[in-house]
């Protein structure tokens, strides 16, 4: 792996922290689902299964999508909690404040390392 692209990786892996499933604000996923057609949708099913659902569309009385290249069709009667994934601004935050003391600290180190060592 080049510097540069480490570097980036280094950039953007924070990121990943500022994104999580969150119940959507909605009482009704089929609805939510023909109106916002988001890319994927995680929804829990009775008996516990979590399924995350890429391309969903309601069909009927089920919600249609697929789950690792396979077609998965869940009746909406089963569907016990409907997620999206959406920013969390309380981890995005964190993540930038953190990012920021931990480079602050970083400059502060190696300067003092500088200076002792001559």
């Amino acid at each position: 792996m080049t510097r540069y692209r480490l570097h980036f990786v280094l950039l953007l892996l924070p990121l990943t922290a500022c994104v999580s499933w969150q119940p959507a604000a909605t009482p009704s996923p089929p609805q939510f689902v023909e109106v916002m057609q988001p890319d994927r949708v995680r929804v829990t099913v009775r008996g516990g299964t979590r399924l995350v659902l890429e391309e969903p569309s309601v069909e009927g009385d089920e919600l249609v999508g697929t789950v690792e290249e396979a077609s998965v069709r869940v009746p909406l009667g089963d569907i016990f909690s409907f997620e999206i994934r959406r920013v969390s601004t309380r981890r995005t935050v964190v993540v930038i404040a953190a990012s920021f003391f931990a480079g602050i600290a970083f400059v502060i180190w190696a300067a003092a390392g500088a200076w002792v060592g001559g």
